[in-house]
Protein backbone atom coordinates (compact mmCIF):
# COMPACT_ATOMS: atom_id res chain seq x y z
CA UNK A 1 0.00 0.00 0.00
CA UNK A 2 2.90 2.27 0.89
CA UNK A 3 3.46 3.69 -2.71
CA UNK A 4 -0.11 4.21 -3.86
CA UNK A 5 -0.25 5.86 0.10
CA UNK A 6 2.93 8.17 -0.83
CA UNK A 7 1.36 9.18 -4.59
CA UNK A 8 -1.67 9.97 -3.07
CA UNK A 9 -0.20 12.31 -0.45
CA UNK A 10 1.44 14.20 -3.34
CA UNK A 11 -1.63 15.44 -4.06
CA UNK A 12 -2.53 17.61 -0.62
CA UNK A 13 -1.17 20.45 0.15
CA UNK A 14 0.40 20.88 3.72
CA UNK A 15 0.05 21.75 7.30
CA UNK A 16 2.85 22.35 10.38
CA UNK A 17 2.69 20.85 14.04
CA UNK A 18 1.96 24.69 14.99
CA UNK A 19 -0.69 25.33 12.79
CA UNK A 20 -2.81 21.94 13.56
CA UNK A 21 -2.59 22.88 17.15
CA UNK A 22 -3.78 26.89 16.61
CA UNK A 23 -6.72 25.78 14.72
CA UNK A 24 -7.42 22.53 14.97
CA UNK A 25 -6.33 20.71 18.36
CA UNK A 26 -10.40 19.85 19.56
CA UNK A 27 -9.10 18.67 23.12
CA UNK A 28 -12.82 19.11 23.18
CA UNK A 29 -14.99 17.32 20.17
CA UNK A 30 -17.09 15.04 18.60
CA UNK A 31 -16.03 11.98 17.60
CA UNK A 32 -16.74 9.56 14.91
CA UNK A 33 -15.21 5.99 13.60
CA UNK A 34 -14.88 4.42 10.43
CA UNK A 35 -13.66 1.04 9.65
CA UNK A 36 -12.48 0.16 5.89
CA UNK A 37 -9.65 -1.95 3.64
CA UNK A 38 -6.83 -0.45 2.35
CA UNK A 39 -8.64 -0.38 -1.18
CA UNK A 40 -11.78 1.52 0.56
CA UNK A 41 -8.77 3.71 2.41
CA UNK A 42 -7.23 4.39 -0.40
CA UNK A 43 -10.17 5.48 -3.20
CA UNK A 44 -11.56 7.62 -0.03
CA UNK A 45 -7.76 9.82 0.33
CA UNK A 46 -8.20 10.59 -3.16
CA UNK A 47 -11.53 12.15 -3.25
CA UNK A 48 -10.06 14.38 0.74
CA UNK A 49 -7.42 16.33 -1.27
CA UNK A 50 -9.28 19.01 -2.32
CA UNK A 51 -10.96 19.84 1.04
CA UNK A 52 -7.67 18.76 3.39
CA UNK A 53 -3.97 19.37 3.99
CA UNK A 54 -1.82 16.38 5.49
CA UNK A 55 0.38 17.16 8.58
CA UNK A 56 4.06 17.21 7.57
CA UNK A 57 6.95 17.48 9.94
CA UNK A 58 10.10 17.50 8.74
CA UNK A 59 9.44 16.28 5.85
CA UNK A 60 7.21 13.37 6.86
CA UNK A 61 3.32 12.69 6.43
CA UNK A 62 2.88 9.37 7.97
CA UNK A 63 4.28 9.10 11.86
CA UNK A 64 4.98 6.39 14.12
CA UNK A 65 2.40 5.72 17.53
CA UNK A 66 3.14 4.41 20.34
CA UNK A 67 0.27 3.78 23.26
CA UNK A 68 0.40 2.43 26.36
CA UNK A 69 -3.36 2.22 27.73
CA UNK A 70 -3.33 1.73 31.66
CA UNK A 71 -6.51 0.18 33.49
CA UNK A 72 -7.13 -1.22 37.26
CA UNK A 73 -6.92 -5.10 37.63
CA UNK A 74 -10.61 -5.83 36.99
CA UNK A 75 -10.29 -3.47 33.65
CA UNK A 76 -12.81 -0.82 34.90
CA UNK A 77 -12.25 1.59 32.17
CA UNK A 78 -13.48 -1.27 29.68
CA UNK A 79 -15.97 -2.53 31.59
CA UNK A 80 -17.43 0.96 31.65
CA UNK A 81 -17.79 0.72 27.62
CA UNK A 82 -19.09 -2.72 27.53
CA UNK A 83 -22.00 -1.35 29.89
CA UNK A 84 -22.97 1.38 28.23
CA UNK A 85 -22.51 4.21 31.03
CA UNK A 86 -22.67 7.62 29.63
CA UNK A 87 -19.63 8.41 31.46
CA UNK A 88 -16.40 6.96 30.67
CA UNK A 89 -12.88 6.83 30.84
CA UNK A 90 -9.29 6.28 29.14
CA UNK A 91 -5.54 6.62 30.20
CA UNK A 92 -2.54 6.52 28.30
CA UNK A 93 0.69 7.55 27.19
CA UNK A 94 1.72 8.09 24.40
CA UNK A 95 4.95 8.44 22.46
CA UNK A 96 5.21 10.11 19.08
CA UNK A 97 8.15 8.19 18.06
CA UNK A 98 9.19 10.04 15.00
CA UNK A 99 9.44 12.85 17.24
CA UNK A 100 12.11 11.25 19.57
CA UNK A 101 11.09 12.99 23.08
CA UNK A 102 8.07 13.74 22.51
CA UNK A 103 5.78 12.01 25.12
CA UNK A 104 2.05 12.75 26.89
CA UNK A 105 0.11 11.20 29.36
CA UNK A 106 -3.77 11.82 27.83
CA UNK A 107 -6.89 11.24 30.00
CA UNK A 108 -10.22 11.24 27.76
CA UNK A 109 -13.30 11.63 29.28
CA UNK A 110 -16.49 11.00 27.06
CA UNK A 111 -19.84 12.07 28.26
CA UNK A 112 -23.25 12.11 26.37
CA UNK A 113 -21.07 11.55 23.21
CA UNK A 114 -18.36 14.75 23.55
CA UNK A 115 -14.61 14.05 24.40
CA UNK A 116 -12.92 15.78 26.60
CA UNK A 117 -9.06 15.65 26.89
CA UNK A 118 -6.49 16.26 29.25
CA UNK A 119 -2.94 16.14 29.14
CA UNK A 120 0.41 17.10 30.21
CA UNK A 121 4.52 16.35 28.18
CA UNK A 122 6.82 14.51 29.91
CA UNK A 123 10.32 12.74 29.13
CA UNK A 124 9.44 9.95 26.88
CA UNK A 125 12.29 7.41 28.71
CA UNK A 126 8.80 7.46 31.07
CA UNK A 127 6.49 6.10 28.45
CA UNK A 128 4.71 3.50 29.78
CA UNK A 129 5.17 3.73 33.18
CA UNK A 130 2.65 5.78 36.13
CA UNK A 131 5.31 7.93 37.69
CA UNK A 132 4.30 9.90 40.84
CA UNK A 133 3.67 13.29 38.63
CA UNK A 134 1.65 10.70 36.61
CA UNK A 135 -0.64 9.46 39.23
CA UNK A 136 -1.23 13.27 40.46
CA UNK A 137 -2.35 14.56 37.45
CA UNK A 138 -4.53 11.31 37.24
CA UNK A 139 -6.11 11.55 40.47
CA UNK A 140 -6.41 15.41 40.06
CA UNK A 141 -8.96 14.71 36.37
CA UNK A 142 -10.56 12.11 37.69
CA UNK A 143 -11.45 12.80 40.86
CA UNK A 144 -13.09 16.19 39.73
CA UNK A 145 -15.00 13.68 36.93
CA UNK A 146 -16.16 11.78 39.75
CA UNK A 147 -15.80 13.04 42.90
CA UNK A 148 -14.96 10.02 44.27
CA UNK A 149 -11.49 7.89 45.73
CA UNK A 150 -9.30 7.20 42.55
CA UNK A 151 -8.49 3.50 41.65
CA UNK A 152 -5.60 2.25 41.73
CA UNK A 153 -4.20 1.60 37.43
CA UNK A 154 -1.23 0.46 35.96
CA UNK A 155 0.11 -0.62 31.97
CA UNK A 156 -2.27 -3.06 30.87
CA UNK A 157 -2.13 -2.55 26.45
CA UNK A 158 0.04 -1.43 24.06
CA UNK A 159 -0.43 -0.32 20.43
CA UNK A 160 1.27 0.27 17.85
CA UNK A 161 0.47 2.11 14.34
CA UNK A 162 0.82 4.17 11.55
CA UNK A 163 -0.96 7.40 11.63
CA UNK A 164 -1.71 10.36 8.95
CA UNK A 165 -3.91 13.29 10.01
CA UNK A 166 -5.75 15.45 8.24
CA UNK A 167 -7.27 18.64 8.79
CA UNK A 168 -9.85 20.53 6.85
CA UNK A 169 -8.83 23.48 4.40
CA UNK A 170 -11.31 25.72 6.88
CA UNK A 171 -9.92 24.33 10.02
CA UNK A 172 -13.34 22.68 11.10
CA UNK A 173 -12.48 18.91 10.88
CA UNK A 174 -9.29 16.70 11.79
CA UNK A 175 -8.82 13.08 10.35
CA UNK A 176 -6.45 10.52 11.93
CA UNK A 177 -6.36 7.31 9.92
CA UNK A 178 -4.40 4.34 11.69
CA UNK A 179 -3.10 1.13 9.85
CA UNK A 180 -0.39 -1.21 10.30
CA UNK A 181 -2.51 -2.05 13.38
CA UNK A 182 -0.42 -4.11 16.19
CA UNK A 183 -1.96 -4.79 20.28
CA UNK A 184 -0.34 -6.45 22.67
CA UNK A 185 -0.93 -7.74 26.11
CA UNK A 186 1.27 -6.14 28.82
CA UNK A 187 -0.18 -7.74 31.38
CA UNK A 188 0.94 -11.65 29.96
CA UNK A 189 5.19 -12.46 29.49
CA UNK A 190 4.04 -14.59 27.35
CA UNK A 191 2.11 -12.69 24.88
CA UNK A 192 2.86 -12.28 21.58
CA UNK A 193 2.08 -8.90 19.18
CA UNK A 194 -1.62 -9.59 17.40
CA UNK A 195 -1.87 -7.53 13.86
CA UNK A 196 -4.55 -6.44 12.82
CA UNK A 197 -4.31 -6.79 8.66
CA UNK A 198 -6.04 -4.76 5.95
CA UNK A 199 -7.74 -2.90 8.64
CA UNK A 200 -7.92 1.20 8.38
CA UNK A 201 -9.43 3.36 11.10
CA UNK A 202 -10.46 6.78 10.26
CA UNK A 203 -11.40 8.86 12.98
CA UNK A 204 -12.98 12.14 12.45
CA UNK A 205 -12.72 14.92 15.27
CA UNK A 206 -14.79 17.99 15.13
CA UNK A 207 -17.26 21.00 16.90
CA UNK A 208 -20.31 20.07 15.07
CA UNK A 209 -22.31 17.17 13.31
CA UNK A 210 -21.88 19.27 10.10
CA UNK A 211 -18.36 17.38 8.50
CA UNK A 212 -17.44 17.52 5.14
CA UNK A 213 -15.79 14.11 5.38
CA UNK A 214 -18.65 12.34 6.30
CA UNK A 215 -20.86 13.13 2.69
CA UNK A 216 -17.01 11.93 1.41
CA UNK A 217 -16.88 8.18 3.02
CA UNK A 218 -20.39 7.54 2.96
CA UNK A 219 -20.13 8.05 -0.58
CA UNK A 220 -18.27 5.11 -0.99
CA UNK A 221 -20.93 2.98 0.86
CA UNK A 222 -18.60 3.32 4.57
CA UNK A 223 -21.36 3.50 7.10
CA UNK A 224 -20.24 4.97 10.50
CA UNK A 225 -18.81 1.94 13.00
CA UNK A 226 -20.88 2.13 16.14
CA UNK A 227 -19.17 1.31 19.51
CA UNK A 228 -15.09 1.49 18.43
CA UNK A 229 -13.35 2.02 21.31
CA UNK A 230 -9.93 1.00 20.30
CA UNK A 231 -9.05 -0.20 23.52
CA UNK A 232 -11.78 -1.77 24.33
CA UNK A 233 -11.70 -3.50 20.66
CA UNK A 234 -7.78 -4.60 21.70
CA UNK A 235 -9.14 -6.01 25.25
CA UNK A 236 -11.68 -8.15 23.57
CA UNK A 237 -8.78 -9.58 20.95
CA UNK A 238 -6.26 -10.36 23.26
CA UNK A 239 -9.35 -12.68 25.53
CA UNK A 240 -9.01 -10.26 28.21
CA UNK A 241 -12.63 -9.39 28.41
CA UNK A 242 -15.45 -11.67 29.73
CA UNK A 243 -18.54 -10.06 27.87
CA UNK A 244 -17.96 -7.96 24.51
CA UNK A 245 -21.58 -7.47 23.24
CA UNK A 246 -21.44 -4.10 23.06
CA UNK A 247 -18.87 -4.69 20.45
CA UNK A 248 -19.65 -7.37 18.12
CA UNK A 249 -21.14 -5.57 14.88
CA UNK A 250 -17.73 -4.14 15.63
CA UNK A 251 -15.61 -7.11 15.99
CA UNK A 252 -17.56 -9.18 12.37
CA UNK A 253 -16.60 -6.07 10.59
CA UNK A 254 -13.07 -6.30 11.29
CA UNK A 255 -13.39 -9.98 10.90
CA UNK A 256 -14.95 -9.30 7.52
CA UNK A 257 -12.07 -6.83 6.57
CA UNK A 258 -9.06 -9.39 7.49
CA UNK A 259 -11.12 -12.31 6.03
CA UNK A 260 -10.50 -9.81 2.59
CA UNK A 261 -7.40 -9.87 2.93
CA UNK A 262 -6.86 -13.76 3.43
CA UNK A 263 -9.16 -14.28 0.64
CA UNK A 264 -6.61 -12.29 -1.51
CA UNK A 265 -3.80 -14.03 -0.27
CA UNK A 266 -5.40 -17.49 -1.01
CA UNK A 267 -6.04 -16.20 -4.73
CA UNK A 268 -2.65 -14.69 -4.98
CA UNK A 269 -0.92 -18.21 -4.43
CA UNK A 270 -3.11 -20.03 -6.35
CA UNK A 271 -1.85 -17.76 -9.35
CA UNK A 272 1.37 -18.03 -8.52
CA UNK A 273 1.37 -22.23 -8.16
CA UNK A 274 0.15 -21.85 -11.66
CA UNK A 275 2.30 -19.47 -13.03
CA UNK A 276 4.53 -22.00 -11.98
CA UNK A 277 3.52 -24.79 -13.41
CA UNK A 278 3.08 -23.23 -16.68
CA UNK A 279 6.33 -21.98 -16.33
CA UNK A 280 7.90 -25.72 -15.64
CA UNK A 281 5.34 -27.91 -18.14
CA UNK A 282 5.16 -27.75 -21.85
CA UNK A 283 1.85 -27.29 -23.02
CA UNK A 284 1.05 -30.58 -25.01
CA UNK A 285 -2.08 -30.81 -27.43
CA UNK A 286 -4.73 -34.00 -27.35
CA UNK A 287 -3.41 -35.21 -30.89
CA UNK A 288 0.40 -35.58 -29.59
CA UNK A 289 -0.82 -37.06 -25.97
CA UNK A 290 -2.59 -39.93 -27.57
CA UNK A 291 0.00 -40.32 -30.31
CA UNK A 292 2.60 -40.60 -27.20
CA UNK A 293 0.23 -43.59 -26.01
Amino acid sequence: MWSALLNRLSGFSTMSLTELNATASYLKRIDRKFLMTEKQFLEILGDLSADFKALEIDGKRVFLYDNVYMDTDDYLFYNQHQNKLESRTKVRTRHYTDAWDLAFFEYKQKEDGVTKKFRYQFPASEHGTMTKWKKRFFDWVFQSMYNEKTPDISPAMRTKYNRLTLVSTTGEERLTIDFNISVKDLRNEKAKNIKLENLVIIESKSLSDDCKSLGIIESHGIDRAGSCSKYSLWIVYSGLAEKWSKFQKTMDKIKEIRMELSKKQRNASTKKVEKTLNNHFKKTSLKQVNKTV
